[in-house]
């Protein structure tokens, strides 16, 4: 990977432990906060959508682009809802590891399909950082057992993590498609920032008409109490994920860029700890240590 985009990837990954902390500590629900902060970032990008639109003309995008973005923000709500639940039955260190390094290993075999290469040791790296994943959520090692993981909290983790791997993948490949037909016109990363715009649009909008169709009042009402912390967290989700987007558009194999992303890992457990007053464990350090030294190794060979 370039250096720009492993510095990019590490300053957004500061970044997304510091939204996750908001979400843990956001009174709503996931559905609630999830759209408020989705449509915070939608009206802050909405005027470079239009600029950017009437740049390179209204009609140059094809049909398969928009379907890739639907594909993409129904998997980033998925994600999202995914994640704000499993905050409410676990600490920010349980949920947090989970979410975020399972998809290592579940996009590094979907690039691979796609044709992309990976080696040993880089499979190595992607082992490291899940099995320190596994040991991050427990308090001693005698509780590594499979009942430790069977709760509620976990489980959406994993629904979380599922968005993660279809969003990252049909990100990159959205992105590829959109840089080829507008790189003669515009530079690479201004489409960058404005996939990440309509992304938000394709969030945002299917959770409100929801709540309007479905009469869920209550849901309305929820965003609306908190939308200074979601419109915090939204403007940090935007400028977190367009970070990696700009990564994205300098390396090919995005499951090095899922991989280093995990280093959030590192700093959500340690925020958990300093700013919710989650404990720290033994085992929670030797997992930070197999996830530094798993990202070590699949980086160390590009």
């Amino acid at each position: 990977m370039d250096l720009l985009a492993i510095a990019l990837v590490v300053l957004s990954a500061v970044m997304h432990a510091g939204w996750n902390i908001l979400g843990k500590s956001n009174a709503g629900s996931g559905l609630a906060f999830t759209m408020a902060a989705s449509l915070s970032a939608c009206l802050l990008l909405t005027p470079y959508l239009i600029w950017y639109l009437f740049n390179i003309g209204w009609a140059t995008l094809p049909s398969v682009f928009w379907g890739m973005l639907f594909i993409s923000g129904l998997s980033q709500i998925v994600y999202l809802v995914g994640l704000i639940v499993a905050y409410k039955h676990a600490d920010v260190g349980v949920i947090y590891p989970i979410a975020r390094a399972l998809p290592v290993m579940m996009v590094g075999a979907l690039t691979v399909a796609l044709g992309y290469e990976l080696n040993a040791q880089q499979w190595l790296g992607f082992l490291l950082i899940t099995l320190g994943c596994v040991l991050v959520p427990v308090t001693s090692f005698r509780q590594i057992t499979l009942g430790e993981y069977l709760n509620v909290g976990v489980f959406w983790a994993l629904i979380a993590a599922f968005g993660t791997t279809v969003y990252s993948v049909v990100d990159k490949q959205a992105l590829n498609l959109l840089t080829q037909q507008t790189s003669t016109i515009l530079n690479d990363h201004y489409s960058a920032i404005f996939y990440l715009g309509v992304q938000f649009w394709v969030m945002g909008v299917p959770v409100l008409l929801w709540c309007i169709v479905s009469g869920s009042q209550q849901e309305l009402q929820t965003a609306w109490m908190i939308r200074k912390s979601a419109s915090m967290a939204g403007i940090m989700m935007a400028s977190t994920y367009g970070l990696v987007l700009f990564a994205m558009t300098m390396t090919d194999n995005v499951s090095l860029v899922v991989a280093l992303r995990q280093i959030s890992i590192v700093f959500g457990l340690l925020m958990g700890v300093w700013l919710l007053a989650e404990k720290w464990y033994f085992t929670r350090g030797v997992g930070v240590l197999l996830i530094l030294s798993g990202i070590i190794l699949s980086l160390s060979t590009t």
